[in-house]
């Protein structure tokens, strides 16, 4: 029993065998179909016919279509040929691997059946995209694009659109190529961005499809806040100080200026301190700021020592001005002292001693005789301009002074009256010439006191 079973078996394979007789074997050349191109999927197929020869029919049922559908084999010949497999509309809406079974018939229509798989994809899902990660100094971002079907892409237009930068190129990819696209970032908007994930769009066109991609750009968080210090100037002197935050995070900022004591009465600052400390002998203004990326802290300080120079110019002119009125460009002091005579009359030496503290010119000074007095014509160095006896007056002239000059000028007046007690002289008084302005002056006070049997001292 069992031999009849193994021969009966052998026959139905023999004449399986006899009737078609096939060796089959496909590679794949590009076995993804890609929807938005209408691109089949292609595989190299090798048919070897070890039967008798014979036509074939090449087909599925499952909703593919696959070129070329026919073709004739001789006995022992081997075919190679692109088979090209579309999926039909109903298919086309399906994304990923899709395994199905094909036939092929001879004409006694008889069948073998082979697998394939193919991949149902869309412009999109072709392509992967991945930006490196970027931080406030970099001055370009890295996009990797990789083609990840076996597929040849030529002249692909590529626009990426972020808030960093704009840019538009034509790209060739060859098949699982992978290249590197090197985009300039726009440094104003990194330097005001915080730190955070960022969107990348990103548009592809080729031949008559289009699509968009999305990707997200790691901007990576790095604190930064950088000192500027400025300082210039001599009279008025102007401190700058900038703390500007080129990080990507939000920090905290302090500027802290010091003045002594003096120059803090003259210095102002803008804008106005948060804080200002004083220690012992110093000033110390404080200002305090959280900047967001981008933002600046900006403060200055100017000493203006121009203040100090007038108010010591208007106190130096106060001095000259009191000292000028105070004390006069030159001094007058007339002085008297007893003289003794033969005859025993009652006899005074007048001396009158002018000085020049400043420059002066164009003298005159008048000195006027008490009454009941007479004038002893002999006189010191310096005899009289001008006597007046009529009206008791002697004058003296002088052209100039300079500053610490002196003259001393001197008479002797007599009375045949005997005097006793205090008896006093009329002042002295000068006229000059101080910058081309007319100013007069006048003596001390003078007298002198006669008591009997005393020997009398002049007094001032």
């Amino acid at each position: 029993m069992r031999k009849i079973i193994t021969i009966v078996v052998f026959l139905l394979v023999l004449s399986f065998v006899q009737a078609i007789n096939l060796e089959i074997n496909h590679e794949p050349l590009q076995n993804s179909f890609i929807v938005d191109l209408n691109e089949p999927a292609t595989y190299n197929l090798t048919i070897k016919n070890l039967g008798s020869s014979d036509s074939f029919e090449i087909y599925s049922l499952v909703g593919v279509d696959i070129k070329p559908n026919k073709t004739s084999i001789l006995t022992n010949e081997t075919k190679s040929f692109v088979m090209e497999i579309i999926p039909q509309t109903h298919l086309k809406s399906q994304r990923g691997p899709f395994n199905f079974v094909y036939k092929i018939k001879n004409s006694k229509n008889e069948i073998v059946e082979e697998r394939l798989i193919i991949n149902i994809v869309d412009l999109a899902s072709s392509f992967s995209l991945k930006p490196e990660d970027i931080n406030p100094n970099s001055e370009e971002i890295v996009v990797s694009i990789e083609n990840k079907l076996n597929y040849n892409f030529e002249n692909i237009n590529i626009k990426l659109n972020s808030v960093f930068f704009e840019h538009e190129e034509l790209i060739s990819l060859k098949p699982k190529e992978k290249i590197e696209l090197r985009v300039p970032l726009n440094k104003d908007k990194l330097s005001t961005l915080n730190a955070g994930k960022y969107l990348m769009e990103v548009n592809l066109k080729y031949l008559d499809s289009e699509t968009n991609l999305e990707s997200k750009i790691n901007f990576v968080e790095q604190e930064n806040v950088e000192t500027l210090e400025n300082e210039e100037g001599f009279f008025v002197r102007k401190k700058e100080v900038i703390k500007k935050n080129s990080g990507n995070t939000e920090n905290a900022a302090s500027i802290t200026i010091s003045r002594n004591l003096i120059s803090y009465l003259f210095t102002t600052v803008e804008p106005n301190p948060d804080d200002t400390n004083f220690n012992w002998f110093s000033a110390s203004y404080v200002w305090n700021e959280n900047l967001s990326p981008g933002e600046q802290l900006k403060v200055s300080a100017v000493t203006n020592w121009f203040y100090p120079l007038i108010i010591l110019i208007l106190i130096v002119f106060g001095f000259l001005l009191i000292k000028n009125s105070i004390y006069p460009d030159i001094a007058l002091k007339k002085k008297v002292s007893f003289v003794k005579t033969k005859g025993g009359q009652f006899a005074l030496k007048v001396s009158i001693m002018i000085k020049a503290k400043r420059f002066i010119e164009k003298i005159k000074i008048t000195d006027k005789l008490p009454q009941l007095v007479e004038l002893y014509d002999k006189f010191g160095t310096i005899t009289p301009d001008v006597i007046d006896m009529k009206h008791k007056k002697l004058e003296w002239s002088l052209n100039s002074l300079n500053s610490g000059e002196s003259r001393v000028f001197s008479y002797i007046i007599y009375s045949k009256i005997g005097v006793v007690g205090k008896f006093e002289l009329p002042n002295a008084s000068a006229v000059y010439e101080k910058d081309g302005k007319i100013k007069q002056i006048t003596s001390n006070k003078s007298f002198y006191v006669n008591e009997p049997k005393k020997i009398s001292k002049p007094e001032e």
